[in-house]
């Protein structure tokens, strides 16, 4: 279990479904986690020797840099960043016709733009030592249409393009910094029930009725869980995963082989 020992990971949108998971078990594999969001995670206790909640707006350059500034100076260095925080936007009128920019934005800022600076400033840590890993998380929506919410689909392809970029420049000049992203599919946290309700909405269906259609087009359904997502993001940062670099990863219960 001891695989992160004094290891330093950061984890964004930890208060809650995928980044809480993964903020604890990295907590229980020996980690050092900064578990970071807009509010404080009522998952994972009060602060410990082990974990560390900091206040994060990932659309912030300068919440970034604080963060970056905290973590430098109280650990002097960070192994692994797990951008994990992200939005589903607006799916009732998240359709081509009916996405406002604002809306659009609101969602890019957070999936995308929050990824990116991420990611940009996980790699002028890491550059000093030459190693690390990212992992980023992107979705199974980047493998088809998804006409309900346009800006979302948008924001995770964008993430898995730019997670082969970081991955390679990651990767010269002697550097030995990774990066990968994992594309969960229908997992049971808040999004998950957000979509739902937003979908019996527009349908008129009842939520139960929605998402009971939803984990009938799932070979090993019902939907995942958030420690499902976390087995695998823990994975490619650790040791093990160490000659993988640039790849997408799907955990979706086999829910692509019937798209």
């Amino acid at each position: 279990m001891g695989k992160f020992d004094a290891r330093v990971v950061l984890v964004t949108g930890a208060s809650g479904g995928i980044g809480a998971a993964t903020a604890r078990l990295f907590t229980e594999k020996g980690g050092t986690v900064i578990a970071a969001d807009l509010r404080e995670s009522e998952d994972l206790g009060a602060r410990t020797s082990t974990v560390e909640s900091v206040m994060l707006d990932v659309t912030s350059e300068a919440s970034w840099s604080s963060v970056f500034a905290h973590i430098l100076e109280r650990h002097s260095k960070l192994d692994v960043l797990v951008n994990a925080a992200g939005i589903v936007g607006d799916v009732v009128s998240g359709t081509l016709e009916l996405t406002t920019l604002e809306e659009w934005r609101r969602v890019m800022a957070v999936n995308l733009d929050g990824t990116f600076l991420g990611c940009r400033e996980a790699m002028k840590a890491m550059a000093r030592r030459g190693a690390g890993a990212i992992v980023n998380l992107s979705s199974v929506g980047t493998y088809y249409p998804t006409t309900q919410s346009v800006a979302y689909g948008a924001s995770k392809g964008g993430v898995t393009q730019l997670t082969k970029s970081v991955a390679l420049f990651g990767s010269q000049g002697g550097k030995r910094i990774r990066c990968n992203s994992v594309h969960p599919g229908r997992t049971d946290t808040a999004m998950l029930d957000s979509i739902v309700a937003q979908r019996a909405q527009r349908s008129g269906n009842t939520g139960s009725g929605e998402a009971r259609a939803s984990a009938d087009r799932i070979p090993l359904g019902p939907a995942g869980t958030p420690q499902d997502v976390a087995n695998l993001i823990a994975f490619l940062a650790s040791d093990d995963a160490g000659y993988i670099t640039g790849a997408e990863f799907v955990v979706d219960g086999g829910w692509k082989l019937l798209r």
